[in-house]
């Protein structure tokens, strides 16, 4: 973009200074010692700055006491949940998002993409289903499975190597495009066997193998990682010492919790035998077969963890028990096999799996922070002595699980419950009056978050109508969609489109997590970044000669970039801008200003 047309676009079109907004109010507490509070607060402050209080006068009247608000039919149990609590609490909540912030809104969080011009104009009855069938819609949760489950080829404990991550990544993407019942997946994740190169559940396996200490290491981080990634419980402190006088402030549950326990899990991770295939063709790929001579034995003392010794209480070998109920392999049962059927029974199983996507949804967990479940803070009619209750909806939390199990873990039918109800419809901007932040836990509006990484350079390609072509290694065709990339080391960083993926947080699956935090350097890229100018150019000249009204030039650049049409007030500015000189710079001045919006950043 020409420098001279920054400041004039900028004024005229960046509204109340947004552009500035994003680089200007990004500094967050620097020791998050309260994961849950931290959270609340900046969805809090994250809505104000992305969509301002507006004091609607219809809502401001008041009956009883309390603000008016929209009379919402409730579409499902989770409206009689969220909607009953407020009215209970005398929280007024903000009206229905408009069909176009729906849209934008349904479409990104479903599939990673903004909606094209022509789906906007079209806006389908049946927009989810839609959704829930695309293409876009596996990659997009590939994508969070490939996050959960931290698939990458090289990690600072072992190396997947480009062959098994690309294995590992089309095993999920079929799970995804099959749609076959999560406790399935599970279940193959944690008892695969054969070749990393050649089947894909394999990996999980080797990503946590810990290639600096003794087989006892892989084996606790398999079980602390099950745990975490299944059950929303984070017991990786047992792995080196007891919960008393350790986590106290941490998590109640777990602080008459022992090492022996934790030990007991990890043993049912001890009957494989692991090796490297030699073979050049192969070479670097990891075996893995059952072994039912394999054995949990407490004679280590190198390696990550303190040194393991027997006991009177715990003599070696240690012989597997589940964590959560202390229940043992049947009889000539595999012990992979046996766990994966023991965690994905459990209720642990479903509330954790439904909490991670309600987050994932609606930016905060119904229990918070997601992966750490405190089991005695989880029901009101159990809490003892001044135990708080950790989900802010008990109820719902357990309502969601059991449709969840009973529905068969269907990924998408839980999805298309989330995104069908009424709350998840809300607007972003609060109108019922003065916005509280002790109103974010009760999902009072919709809270807005910075878009991901991927769907940064993907809405880009699409608002401007230029496509994106990413070769991967391994990975025969050049991808289209960033949200469809692999991981986090593809493409290398010499790419193009490098610098905005991790400028926007994307992470590496290893040591760095995916974060949808604000900075200077993300407000910079999207101010000169020639992947951007580039295309606001290509797509400007294709624009205006098909069309040199500016009305019209001024509603299609709207529609492609922010899924919406221009207020009356909007077209009016732009269309008197776009009149006062030549009509293609003035025309890239306004999709580049529409881009740096706040509005295209957040969702």
């Amino acid at each position: 973009m020409r420098q001279r047309h920054i400041g004039g676009v900028l004024a005229a079109f960046l509204f109340l200074g947004e552009s500035s907004a994003i680089a200007q109010d990004c500094t967050f507490d620097p020791v998050r010692l309260d994961a849950e509070r931290t959270t609340r607060r900046e969805l809090s402050r994250m809505a104000e700055l992305v969509a301002p209080t507006t004091n609607a006068t219809t809502s401001r009247r008041r009956i009883g006491g309390q603000p008016k608000t929209p009379a919402i039919p409730v579409k499902n149990f989770i409206d009689e949940e969220i909607f009953g609590k407020m009215t209970g609490a005398g929280i007024a909540w903000t009206q229905p998002a408009s069909d176009e912030e729906f849209l934008r809104r349904v479409t990104l969080d479903l599939t990673g993409q903004i909606p094209t011009a022509a789906t906007v104009k079209a806006f389908l009855a049946d927009m989810i289903d839609t959704l829930l069938a695309s293409d876009e819609f596996i990659d997009r949760w590939t994508l969070f499975l490939g996050d959960l489950m931290q698939n990458v080829a090289f990690a600072s404990n072992t190396q997947l190597l480009q062959t098994g991550r690309n294995t590992y990544y089309n095993w999920m993407r079929d799970q995804i495009r099959s749609n076959k019942p999560y406790d399935m997946i599970v279940r193959e994740l944690i008892s695969a066997t054969g070749g990393s190169f050649h089947n894909g559940p394999t990996n999980y396996w080797v990503r946590q193998i810990q290639n600096n200490g003794p087989a006892q290491d892989t084996y606790d981080n398999l079980s602390a990682d099950s745990s975490e990634k299944f059950l929303g419980i984070m017991t990786n402190c047992l792995s080196c010492h007891s919960g008393k006088a350790h986590l106290e402030q941490v998590n109640t549950s777990l602080v008459n919790r022992t090492r022996e326990q934790f030990w007991r899990n990890a043993a049912f991770f001890a009957q494989v035998t692991v090796t490297i295939n030699r073979e050049q063709a192969n070479a670097g790929e990891y075996l893995l077969d059952n072994n039912t001579n394999g054995e949990y034995r407490l004679n280590t003392k190198s390696g990550n963890k303190t040194e393991r010794a027997a006991s009177a209480t715990q003599p070696s070998p240690v012989q597997p028990e589940f964590f959560l109920t202390g229940e043992k392999p049947a009889t000539g049962e595999p012990r992979r096999a046996a766990y994966g059927r023991m965690l994905t029974a459990h209720p642990q199983f479903a509330r954790a799996t439904v909490n991670y996507l309600w987050k994932e949804i609606f930016g905060m967990g119904i229990v918070e922070p997601a992966d750490n479940f405190d089991l005695l803070r989880q029901d009101p009619a159990t809490l003892t002595g001044n135990a708080t209750l950790q989900p802010t909806h008990p109820a719902l939390l357990t309502r969601l699980a059991e449709s969840f199990s009973g529905g068969g873990y269907n990924l998408r039918e839980l999805l298309r419950l989330l995104v069908s109800s009424n709350t998840y419809q809300l607007a972003s901007r609060y109108t019922a009056g003065t916005w509280n932040e002790s109103y974010t836990p009760y999902y009072a509006r919709h809270y807005p978050r910075r878009i991901l990484a991927e769907s940064v350079i993907d809405g880009v390609a699409r608002a401007t109508n230029v496509p994106i072509s990413i070769t991967v290694n391994g990975i025969t065709a050049p991808l289209t969609r960033a949200v469809a990339l692999p991981d986090p080391s593809e493409p290398n960083v010499r790419n193009q489109y490098a610098g905005i993926l991790r400028n926007f947080g994307r992470g590496d699956r290893d040591t760095t997590p995916r974060s949808r935090d604000t900075s200077i350097a993300q407000a910079l890229q999207m101010l000169n970044d020639p992947v951007i100018t580039t295309r606001v150019k290509t797509r400007v000249a294709d624009l205006v000669k098909s069309t040199k009204d500016p009305a019209t030039v001024v509603d299609e650049l709207y529609l492609a970039t922010l899924s919406r049409h221009p207020t009356s007030a909007e077209s009016t500015a732009a269309v008197a801008y776009l009149k006062t000189g030549e009509l293609t710079p003035k025309a890239e001045d306004l999709q580049f200003a529409l881009i740096n919006r706040l509005e295209f950043l957040f969702n």
